[in-house]
């Protein structure tokens, strides 16, 4: 079975937005949905003070449906949007 390596990019709705919540409920909702390992989340200066959540999770590739795990993640409190940013084969 594949192994991809998925990067989820959340948006928070403002500068102002707290962080730290929107990190655990996304890793949780990762969780969830078969995350396999450890989880890696980021925060990426995008601009005028507004910093991006991103998470990484491995997860199998066969019969997954990764827009439905960025959609779960976009209904969290102070997101505004969630999307695959990047995926990667994971080698090995």
């Amino acid at each position: 079975m594949a192994r991809a390596i998925i990067t989820f990019k959340l948006m928070p709705e403002s500068p102002a937005t707290e962080l730290d919540p929107l990190k655990l409920q996304a890793q949780e909702i990762a969780k969830q949905h078969g995350a396999l390992g450890q989880l890696q989340v980021k925060e990426e200066p995008i601009a005028f003070g507004l910093t991006a959540v991103l998470v990484l999770a491995m997860y199998t590739v066969e019969g997954a449906n990764f827009e439905a795990i960025a959609e779960e993640m976009q209904k969290i409190e102070g997101v505004q949007s969630a999307e695959v940013a990047k995926m990667d084969l994971a080698l090995g």
